[in-house]
């Protein structure tokens, strides 16, 4: 006897859908109720270009398998996506997967000949990887969720880079306790595209959606350069030079702490045209401190900075009528020329140029007569090798000097011999400010009058010369610190 169902085309039509859906099953009086052993989900990937997630698994060791199902997975729910109706393929392709976006997980199901479904197999997850530039510390930051398969596990992850569209980098290779990874030294500008694999040691296991990043505009100078630093009124002025094709446009004056070892931001300036300058006032000038430039970036943050240079500082020292002076160099292991300015009380004058030594010395009587001031100031100032003609200099600290206000008057003199003993006249150390010098008789006739501390008495009156004997002489100044000098004494005119 042959038994005979007749299926209805609605019954027939969920039975499709269960198939298709995964979600029920409609069976039909005598078949076995048997459920297929499960599939092994094997490999879960992702093709980098495409964002397409294709799995693989191993087939059902059931005789009757007919078909598999594929399922999306998340959260203990499955939730089908196409079913495969051939017991011989183990490879499907989900065109419509969320992998590129986001890490999708997986499970298959075999079906049998009486449409039985086995349970859901092991679940396997795809790799999701991210990519997020750090401008402000100039790096991207790349980020994966980890491969998990207890079948066949990963042991390490190659990560791959390329540049500008296409141009392949060198791979990482990572190990795979690792889930994040720092890029740094990329070029601005350009789109950077990253995606990773997770292998056995041997082969590709799973490979993860491609994450790409442009990054941004700022290129920092190639190149920067302290032109000069200056000590004046208690403060300094730095000034530097950097590559004018950078559009960073903000700088930063640092100070090096010797105590931490950081460089310490001083001052803020805005560059124009490859220049910048800074006015640090006050600040330390009584030693030498060590300074660079830094360019900021639109996070504030260093980009890149100069070598470092430091200011002068010059110390002076009397030995006798000797004046040493001593100072560093603005570069440190550099060289250069130096200048010494000498300022009496009419200015700076420059009394010494090129020198390549850091010392200097000279006689103080040499110039005495040309101090108007209370003190004598020194200053050095040097230039950088190399640097071209009009650049700024380096200018010291000022070493200052007191004055000697010292007024010598000799006792005899020789009129009409060709000696220097031929005048009488007062000896300074010092350009006396108001001048008055006088010769008389000693019968109180004035003989000599001058207000100019250059002229000296010849030993004539009214022309004509006078017999040796004693005179008396008067003086009085005023001194460059202001004192008034007021002396008397006597002469002889010897024959």
């Amino acid at each position: 006897m042959i038994l005979q169902i007749r299926i209805r085309p609605i019954t027939r039509l969920l039975l499709l859908c269960g198939l298709t859906s995964g979600l029920f099953t409609v069976r039909l009086a005598g078949q076995d109720v048997i459920q297929p052993v499960s599939p092994r989900l094997d490999n879960v990937t992702v093709d980098p270009v495409t964002g397409f997630a294709i799995l693989r698994w191993l087939p059902s060791p059931s005789a009757d398998v007919g078909s598999y199902v594929v399922y999306t997975y998340s959260g203990g729910t499955a939730s089908a996506i196409d079913t495969i109706r051939s017991p011989y393929i183990y490879e499907y392709t989900h065109t419509a997967s969320a992998a590129r976006y986001r890490n999708v997980t997986y499970v298959v199901a075999a079906i049998d000949s009486s449409q039985n479904i086995s349970p859901l197999s092991n679940s396997l997850g795809t790799v999701w990887i991210s990519a997020e530039n750090d401008i402000c510390a100039s790096r991207i930051t790349v980020t994966w969720t980890p491969y998990v398969n207890q079948y066949h596990p990963a042991t390490g992850y190659t990560l791959h880079i390329s540049e500008g569209g296409g141009s392949s980098l060198p791979e990482v290779t990572l190990p795979f306790t690792d889930n994040d990874y720092i890029f740094t030294g990329y070029d601005p500008d350009t789109e950077y595209c990253f995606y990773i694999t997770a292998t056995d040691g041997g082969s590709q296991l799973s490979s993860s959606n491609s994450a790409c990043v442009t990054t941004g505009s700022e290129v920092p100078p190639s190149w920067i350069s302290i032109g000069s630093i200056s000590v004046a009124g208690g403060g300094l002025t730095v000034t530097a030079d950097y590559d004018p094709s950078t559009l960073m446009q903000n700088y930063g004056l640092q100070l090096h702490n010797p105590g931490t070892g950081s460089w310490d931001r001083k001052a803020t300036s805005a560059g124009s045209s490859g220049e910048v300058s800074f006015l640090l006032a006050p600040a330390d000038t009584a030693v030498p401190r060590l300074y660079r430039v830094a360019a900021l970036n639109s996070c504030d943050v260093d980009a890149a900075v100069s070598s470092p240079a430091r200011n002068i500082v010059l110390e002076s020292s009397l030995d006798g009528t000797l004046v040493n002076l001593v100072w560093n160099r603005p570069v440190p292991g550099g060289s250069g020329t130096f200048s010494v300015w000498r300022d009496t009380g009419n200015g700076p004058r420059e009394v010494e140029s090129s020198l390549t030594d850091t010392v200097w010395s000279e006689d103080y009587t040499m110039f005495a007569t040309e101090v108007s001031a209370g003190m004598v100031v020194y200053r050095v100032t040097a230039g950088n090798t190399g640097s071209p003609p009009g650049t700024q200099l380096h200018i010291s600290s000022a070493a200052e000097v007191v004055v000697s206000e010292n007024v010598f008057m000799p006792n005899a003199f020789t009129p009409w011999s060709n000696d220097e003993n031929a005048f009488f006249r007062p000896e300074f150390t010092f350009l006396p400010g108001e001048y008055d010098f006088r010769i008389v008789s000693r019968t109180g006739v004035l003989l000599f009058r001058t207000g100019d501390p250059g002229e000296g008495w010849d030993g004539r009156h009214d022309g004509k010369p006078l017999p040796p004997g004693v005179y008396l002489w008067s003086l009085k100044l005023v001194t460059p610190s202001g004192s008034t000098v007021v002396r008397s004494g006597t002469v002889t005119i010897l024959p």
